[in-house]
Parts: C-alpha cells; structure tokens; sequence
C-alpha cells in the first residue's frame, strides 16, 4: 500500500504557509479588510476549501494508485496460489522426489514422495539426512563433486548418480540433479532439484550388459563355427564332385562301349543316371556359391551400371541372338559398392528373365531405375510367364522352384543368392507379377 501521509503534510504545511501570505491580498481586492469575525470567517472557510479541495484531488490518486496495486497484488496472489497447486500435484503425481534448499537458512524442504520412495518422515535438515543416507561407498565422491560446484559457482545446472540407503535398509539408485539460483551479486541462495529413483533401470542396465556379453560370446562361437561350416562345404564339394565325375564318366563309357548291346530300357537308365550326377554337381557348385555370399573381399569401388549391365548381357549373348531377345536400360547410375555382388544380382535376375520368357513372343526386358533420398531403386521388367502373387516369397527360398526340372533348368539357388546379397547391405528385394503377365523384380542399394 501507498503511504501518502508525509507528502499530506507537507502539502499541508505549504497550502497553509501560502494562505497566509496571498489571503490578505486576496481578499482585499474583493473589498474585505480588518480583523472583524466576517473576515476571520471567511479567511477560514476559504482556507479549508482550498485545503480540502487539493486533499480530496490527492486522496483521488491515491485511492487509484491503491486500486492498481491491490489488483496486481491480487493477479500475484493468485499466480502464485495456482503455482503452488500446480507444485503439490506434480510431487504427488511424479514418482520423482522434489527438493528445495535455502542455503541463508540452510533448510531442505522435501516433496511428499519423499516418504513413498525411500520411507523416512519429511524431513527438513539437508545434513543430517542426505548426506547421511548415501551409500558409504559413494558418500565422499558425491561430496566431493557437490562442494566442488558449489564453491565454483560457474554453473547452474548440477547432476550425479550415487546409491541411498532406504528407512527399510534396502538400497536405491538415485538420479539427482539440481538448479542453482544466484542474488544479483552472483552468490548462490538456493538450490531446486529432484531425485529420481533409477533402480529398475539400473537392473536393466545390468541384465542388458550381461545378455550383450552373452550376444559376443554367441557370436565368437558363430564366427568359429561358420568359418568350420565354410570349410567343410568346401571341402565336402571338392569330395563329393569327384565321385559324381566318375560316375558320369564310367557311365558314360558303358554307354559308349555296351550300346549295342543295351536295349532302349538300359539306355534310358544310363541317361538318367548320368543327368541325375549332372544337376548333383550343379547342385553342389550353387550350393557353395550361396554359402560363399557376404564373404567379398573386394573393397567398395565406383560401377557404371550401364558398362556393368553390358557385360552381363554379352554373357548372355548367345542365347539373346538365338531367342530375339531385346534389353534395354539408359543412363543408369554410377554407384559406390562391391562389383561382383551387385553384378551377381543382375547375371541372376536378367538370366531369368531370358529363361522363362513366354513362348508365344521373344523375350523383351527393361531395366531402370529411381533415385531416392539414400538409396538407388532398380527394376528388372520382364515380358515373361509371371508369377502367381501367392508365391512371390517362395521364389526367394533356396531350392524353392515353381516349375518341374524338364520345364526350365536350373537348382532354384538364384533369386535366393540376390537375396542374400541385397539383405546384407541393408536392402531389400521384392516381386510385382500376375500370372501371366511378366514380372518386375525391384531391389534397392544404399548410396
């Protein structure tokens, strides 16, 4: 409130001093003079209307100036009630224990979570209870780093990790941190903050690091074992190709000396053997070939897909001639990666593409491709069989065929190996087909 009374008097004082020099002359120019009561009277009455007037115009103002502050200090109030609820209800809804040192009274006030968490009383003396109650084994680091920042008083912002010991006995990991406030000269009053109980995470913590230690274990013992794995099919190709060879060679030789003497039966077996020993090589190459996929030592390299997709073709050129084939693809990317997986993916996807054309029309295929944020999208169109869409995850499958082995050739390894190598970079592979009505194979190779 507003004090007027010292600016009144003095007011007072100098309305009076001021009558009694100018109220003679004031009167006298409207014909009054002397020392008669009339005078007097009048002299008095002018004097407590002039008096009055004035007081009543500053009680005015003051009684406004009053108005204005009542109302701010109103506006305040309320401010300051609404924060204290908002207060009240956050230390009882978080499970976060709030704080607030005085450091002039040296007094700790504690949220009511206090007594939830940890089980002791609210509490008011910050030394006798919080330093007290840490862990022995943390106690005179956390000490150490406090009064450090205190003593600094370079920063405001203070936080640690340190263990309490409950009311029960029991001990909680505790995540404090605290806000430092400063008076105008920089010295730090007071200090606000929360402890938060981190002992579930903590646990987890510790499961996570003990299950990360059994991950690195489990994947030695992998590395261990499909280095065993890849030697084995190694060696086990190398073995098992030379018995098939001279199977297919001896029963070659039957054929070649006994043929007169072999009915169309006989013959028919030996064709079959010899077929059969033929895809169990082909089979075995694959199979060796799919087991060696992400085991490039080839370093990362710029490929010209457009040089790289001619070599394919020429590879391929026989069979484009004999069929009418047409492939087509322009200006595609130069892209950073390992020439021989990515030229694997596209010898596959264009060979099948040439392989299950449809009868009735030559083989037409288009290749293109679609830049991306950070990744390039490629697209093998064909005009071929196409694929029935229940399918379209099989064909990915080692050995999964759709076709009988007399239909169209092959062991069902290849889209399985472009699986494999699009999926160990990060990509992924898919199929959009009808039956029917060709298919578009669409990969995608991070830049």
């Amino acid at each position: 409130m507003y004090k007027p009374s010292n600016k009144i008097i003095s007011i007072y004082l100098v309305i009076g001093i001021l009558w009694i020099l100018i109220s003679d002359r004031s009167f006298a120019y409207f014909g009054f003079y002397g020392d008669t009561v009339l005078f007097q009277t009048l002299k008095g009455i002018g004097f407590i209307v002039a008096s009055g007037f004035l007081f009543w115009i500053m009680l005015r103002r003051y009684e406004n100036k009053n108005q204005k502050y009542l109302n701010r200090l109103k506006n305040i109030t309320e401010e300051l009630t609404l924060s204290n609820k908002r207060y009240t209800v956050v230390t009882k809804a978080t499970n976060n224990i709030i704080w607030d040192w005085d450091f002039k009274k040296n007094k700790v006030s504690w949220g009511e979570s206090l007594t939830k968490i940890f089980g002791y009383p609210n509490l008011e003396n910050h030394s006798t209870w919080w330093t007290d109650k840490i862990h022995p084994e943390d106690k005179e680091r956390v000490a150490q780093k406090f009064n450090t920042f205190i003593e600094s008083s370079n920063k405001e912002k203070w936080s640690d990790e340190y263990r309490i010991i409950t009311e029960s006995g029991s001990i909680r990991h505790i995540y404090d941190r605290g806000y430092l406030l400063f008076n105008k000269k920089g010295k730090p009053i007071r200090m606000i903050g929360s402890l938060e109980d981190i002992s579930e995470r903590k646990i987890n913590e510790e499961q996570l690091k003990e299950l990360n230690l059994q991950i690195n274990k489990r994947v030695e013992e992998l590395a261990v074992s499909n280095a065993e794995l890849e030697q084995f099919a190694y060696i086990a190709s190398h073995d098992l190709q030379e018995p098939l060879r001279m199977i297919t060679r001896f029963l070659s030789e039957i054929q070649r000396k006994y043929s007169d003497n072999l009915d169309d039966k006989g013959k028919e077996y030996i064709h079959y053997a010899v077929d059969g020993a033929h895809r169990m090589r082909n089979l075995i190459l694959d199979l060796l070939e799919y087991s060696r996929v992400g085991k490039f030592d080839q370093t990362i390299e710029t490929i010209d897909l457009n040089i790289l997709i001619e070599e394919v073709t020429n590879y391929h050129e026989a069979f484009i001639k004999e069929s009418n084939a047409v492939i087509k693809w322009n200006h595609l990317p130069a892209i950073k990666n390992r020439k021989t997986p990515i030229q694997l993916v596209f010898q596959n996807l264009i060979s099948n593409a040439l392989k299950y054309h449809s009868p009735s029309e030559p083989p037409k295929i288009e290749i293109t491709h679609q830049d991306l944020e950070d990744h390039w999208l490629f697209s093998v169109k064909d005009n071929g069989i196409g694929i029935d869409p229940m399918f379209s995850e099989k064909i990915f499958i080692i050995f999964q065929r759709l076709h009988a082995k007399h239909e169209y050739s092959g062991t069902g390894i290849g889209l399985a190996i472009c699986k494999k190598i699009i999926e160990a970079q990060g990509g992924k592979i898919w199929v959009e087909s009808e039956e029917g009505q060709g298919s578009t194979f669409c990969f995608t190779v991070s830049k």
